[in-house]
C-alpha cells in the first residue's frame, strides 16, 4: 500500500477489497488528477499564504486586525483544505524525513505561538510552501530535484523565515482576507476545469477574472524576500547545514526556470527577477564566515535514500528504470533498490525478482530492503517468502506502518486476525487520512467480524477518497450498527470529520448537495 491520503490508488497488490469497497475506490484517470495537482500545487502557494481582496469583509476600513488566533484558525482551515485537493505522502520513511528536517530548522527559531507541522505532496513541481501558523508543505519534485539535503533544508528554512517574520500575517493585515467560502468555490471550479481536460481555461478563470488584478498585493515584497534569505540563512547554520544549501538550491530553481520555461517553478522565483542577485549576495555573505562553517560536508545518506523512495515507488516506474540503466556500472546499493523497486512495478517479474534478490544480497540487513522485497513477493504470491521479509521488516522497525500494513495483510489471509486488527490499528494511528489504510482497516475488521468498525473506516477511506456516494452509503451502515456510547463517540467524530471535508467538494445537485 502506498498511503497517499486523499486520493485512491485503486491498487493493495495482491489484496482483495469486498464488494462495498470495491464500489469506493473507483479509478480516477490519473492524468487528468496530476493536472489537478499541479494547477492547484502552483495556485494554492500564492491564493491561501496571500488572500485575495475579492469577495470579502474588511474589519475596519483602512486594516485588517489579524493576530495569533485568527492566524491558527486559518492555517487550520488551509490544512484541511489541502489535505481535501492534493495527494499527500504518508509513508514513513519519506514523512518522518521531511518531519525531522523541519523540527531541526524548527528548534533554531525563536519560541512560536504555534508548532511547525510538515506534510509530503506527491506532485513533481519542484515547490515548498509555509502557511499560516506553521502548516509546511514540501513537494515530492523538490527533493527529486536537488543534489543535496543541504538545498531541500534551505529552502525549507527560507520558508520557515517568511512564518516567523510573520510576512504572511503582516500582508494580511494590509490587505483583506477573503472567505474560506468563496476560496473553496473558486478551488473548485479549477479543480472541475483541470478534470475535464480545461486546465488552463480552469486557471484562466480563476486567475484572470478572481486574482489577476491583485498580483502586487498578492507577492512577497523584494524586502520580504531579503529578509527571509537573510533569517533562513541563519537558521540553515544554527541547525548545523552548511550555508551554500540555500544558493545553491537557487542555482538549481534557476537553471530549471531558464531551461524549461519555468512551468514548474515556485512563484517566488518566477515573479523576481533579482534572483542571480540574492544569489550573489548569499555567496558573498557565505564567503565571509568561518571556514570551519563554510566547508561542512553533505550528509546525504538519508536525503538518498528517501529521493530514491520517492523516485522508484511513487514516480513512473518506466522513468525510474531508465535513470537507473543509465548508471550502469556506478549503480550504488541504494541504487539497485530503487532499481529492483521500479521493476516490481512492472510486468516484468523474473527481471524484477533477479534485481531484488541482488538488493537483497547487498541490503538485506535494512528493513527498508526487507519491506520493499516483501511488498514485490506478495504481489507475486510467494507467501512464505513475503511473510518471512515483512515480519523482519516490522520486528526492525516498528514504526513502518506500511510494512506493519502489508504484514497485516498477510495475517488476515492467514486467519490471523487478533494480531491482524492489533497491527491495523497502529496503521491507522498513524495515517488516520490515507484512504489505503482506512480501507484495508475496513476490510481487516470486517474479516474479523467487527462490522461498526469495518464500516466506520471504508467511511473514513470514501472521506478522504472524495467519494459522495460511498461516503453516505458506508455512514449509513456504521450508524446501524452503533450499539454503545462509545462506538456512538466514535461515529460523530466521523461527523465532524465529513463536514469540515465535505465543505470543500463541489455540490451535486443530483445527490442532493452531500
Amino acid at each position: 500500500m502506498k498511503f497517499i491520503s486523499c486520493v485512491p490508488r485503486g491498487s493493495f497488490g495482491c489484496l482483495h477489497p469486498k464488494k462495498a469497497y470495491k464500489h469506493s475506490m473507483r479509478k480516477r484517470s490519473s492524468s487528468s488528477f496530476r493536472f489537478v495537482a499541479r494547477a492547484l500545487a502552483l495556485t494554492l502557494a500564492v491564493l491561501l499564504v496571500f488572500p485575495p481582496s475579492l469577495a470579502v469583509t474588511p474589519a475596519r476600513a483602512d486594516i485588517f486586525s489579524f493576530g495569533i488566533k485568527d492566524e491558527k484558525e486559518l492555517g487550520e482551515k488551509f490544512n484541511v483544505l489541502i489535505r481535501a485537493k492534493l495527494p499527500i505522502v504518508e509513508d514513513p520513511e519519506v514523512a518522518n524525513y521531511v518531519r525531522d528536517l523541519v523540527n531541526r530548522l524548527a528548534s533554531q527559531t525563536p519560541p512560536q505561538p504555534f508548532t511547525f507541522k510538515s506534510a509530503v505532496v506527491l506532485d513533481n513541481s519542484v515547490n515548498a510552501f509555509a502557511a499560516p501558523a506553521g502548516y509546511v508543505f514540501v513537494f515530492t519534485g523538490l527533493i527529486l530535484n536537488m543534489n543535496h539535503e543541504c538545498e531541500v533544508a534551505g529552502v525549507m528554512a527560507h520558508e520557515l523565515a517568511h512564518v516567523t517574520q510573520r510576512h504572511i500575517a503582516k500582508r494580511v493585515e494590509q490587505g483583506r482576507i477573503v472567505s474560506l467560502a468563496t476560496l473553496a468555490g473558486l478551488l473548485a471550479g479549477l479543480a472541475l476545469g483541470a478534470a475535464g481536460g480545461q486546465r488552463d481555461a480552469g486557471a484562466a478563470v480563476m486567475m484572470g477574472s478572481q486574482a489577476a488584478g491583485t498580483q502586487t498585493m498578492l507577492n512577497y515584497s523584494r524586502n520580504d524576500e531579503r529578509e527571509a534569505d537573510d533569517v533562513g540563512t541563519n537558521y540553515l547554520v544554527a541547525a548545523g547545514y552548511a550555508p551554500r544549501g540555500l544558493p545553491q538550491a537557487f542555482e538549481v530553481l534557476h537553471h530549471m526556470r531558464l531551461f524549461q520555461g519555468g512551468g514548474t517553478i515556485p512563484a517566488y522565483l518566477s515573479t523576481h527577477p533579482d534572483i542571480t542577485e540574492r544569489i550573489g549576495y548569499l555567496s558573498e555573505r557565505i564567503g565571509r564566515m568561518p571556514k570551519a562553517i563554510i566547508n561542512r560536508p553533505d550528509k546525504d545518506e538519508r536525503f538518498l535514500r528517501v529521493q530514491t523512495l520517492l523516485r522508484s515507488r511513487y514516480g513512473e516506474p518506466s522513468v525510474a528504470i531508465d535513470f537507473y540503466k543509465k548508471k550502469g556500472p556506478a549503480l550504488t546499493k541504494i541504487d539497485r533498490l530503487g532499481l529492483a523497486i521500479a521493476l516490481g512495478r512492472t510486468n516484468d517479474t523474473a527481471a524484477a525478482r533477479e534485481a531484488f534478490e541482488k538488493a537483497l544480497a547487498e541490503g538485506g540487513n535494512d528493513s527498508l530492503w526487507q519491506r520493499e522485497a516483501g511488498r514485490f513477493y506478495l504481489k507475486i504470491r510467494d507467501f512464505d517468502r513475503a511473510r518471512a521479509l515483512l515480519r523482519g521488516a516490522v520486528e526492525q522497525n516498528s514504526g513502518d506502518m506500511i510494512a506493519a500494513a502489508e504484514y497485516a495483510n498477510i495475517l488476515a489471509q492467514d486467519g490471523n486476525f487478533p494480531q491482524a486488527v492489533e497491527l491495523m490499528h497502529r496503521v491507522v494511528r498513524y495515517a488516520p487520512e490515507s484512504p489505503d489504510a482506512r480501507a484495508q482497516a475496513g476490510r481487516t475488521y470486517g474479516e474479523s467480524g467487527d462490522m461498526f468498525l469495518a464500516h466506520l473506516n471504508l467511511a473514513y477511506a470514501a472521506i478522504y477518497s472524495n467519494d459522495r456516494r460511498q461516503t453516505r452509503f458506508q455512514m449509513e451502515k456504521a450508524k446501524g450498527y452503533a450499539r454503545t456510547e462509545e462506538q456512538r463517540k466514535d461515529y460523530a467524530k466521523l461527523e465532524k470529520v465529513f463536514k469540515e471535508r465535505s465543505e470543500y467538494w463541489p455540490k451535486n445537485p443530483l445527490m442532493g448537495g452531500i
